[in-house]
């Protein structure tokens, strides 16, 4: 992100610690950064393996943020920043709190989520209304305009009450509560390697955010060092990973060794590090563990 600022963008970051390793942020070097501790906060809302109560934070924004800081853009950790933001930050909100990427239903699961879209407005009872449904993942927020509202308060609020229906927890409520008061942005700030087919990119719009995005989502299928990269927005992703200052720390948590006892697996990550310097070694440890854990099903 901040190799990709255009001359005299500077960014402040705002980091969540939810018990994260602070000594991997700073290796980065940043200038300006603010750290939030916010591990134990919201742990009493719905939460899951792939959906921890981490998710819940950005409700926090309006209230954690100084009150001299009326803007902020959101990003979730598993965003890549190819070009300067300046443009999205600035644009206007035409008078609605936040500007978030629709939800475009493309690539291989498409049924299964246009079911899910199409079963939003009945779990929170709204009307069919075909108003678009859009990502947390990135949040343009007008934090003076939430904190007037209580937006916090009342996001953790319909949580509770929304507890049982939820498929994408903080995603669905932030939809349900600020319906038809989202701005669209454009599709080049939410490029998702895992959606897109040949079909898609006919679409001129979809293509050309593809070609030329500002911000890739490792959304659904996030990049593998015991793979590689399996298109062109991981070799990107790699290609910076390799030569920045966590090039020997694990980019994304491996799920798949979810299945392993976790004394196998504590073994099987120390050998992973181990091997990172070995894209070669890591694709042949991958194939292996994929052989074992079909054996394991």
């Amino acid at each position: 992100m901040r190799q990709s600022a255009a001359p005299g963008t500077v960014y402040h970051f705002h980091i969540l610690d939810s018990g994260i390793d602070r000594t991997l942020i700073e290796r980065g070097n940043f200038e300006h950064v603010s750290w939030y501790n916010v591990e134990n906060d919201l742990a009493n809302l719905p939460s899951t393996l792939r959906y921890p109560a981490s998710i819940y934070h950005r409700y926090l924004l309006p209230k954690l943020l100084p009150d001299t800081i009326d803007r902020v853009l959101y990003l979730d950790c598993d965003t890549y920043v190819q070009r300067d933001l300046s443009e999205l930050y600035n644009m206007n909100l035409e008078n609605n709190p936040l500007a978030a990427p629709p939800w475009l239903v493309m690539g291989t699961n498409r049924p299964q989520y246009e079911s899910y879209l199409k079963s939003f407005p009945e779990r929170f009872n709204l009307s069919d209304d075909s108003l678009p449904y859009f990502f947390s993942s990135q949040l343009l927020m007008d934090l003076k305009e939430l904190r007037a509202i209580d937006a916090t308060e009342k996001l953790i609020a319909m949580t509770h009450r929304y507890a049982k229906k939820l498929i994408y927890p903080d995603q669905d409520v932030i939809n349900a509560f600020f319906r038809n008061k989202i701005t669209p942005i454009g599709q080049q700030y939410n490029v998702i390697p895992a959606f897109a087919t040949e079909k898609e990119l006919e679409n001129p719009e979809i293509s050309q955010a593809y070609t030329s995005p500002s911000i890739i989502h490792f959304a659904s299928m996030k990049p593998n060092i015991l793979t590689g990269p399996r298109n062109s927005y991981e070799d990107t992703f790699f290609r910076f990973w390799r030569t920045s200052p966590w090039k020997n720390h694990i980019p994304y948590p491996l799920i798949s060794l979810v299945q392993f006892p976790k004394a196998a697996a504590k073994l099987l990550n120390a050998l992973i590090r181990m091997l990172l310097p070995y894209p070669c070694m890591l694709k042949t440890l991958g194939a292996i563990l994929n052989s074992v854990r079909k054996i394991i099903r």
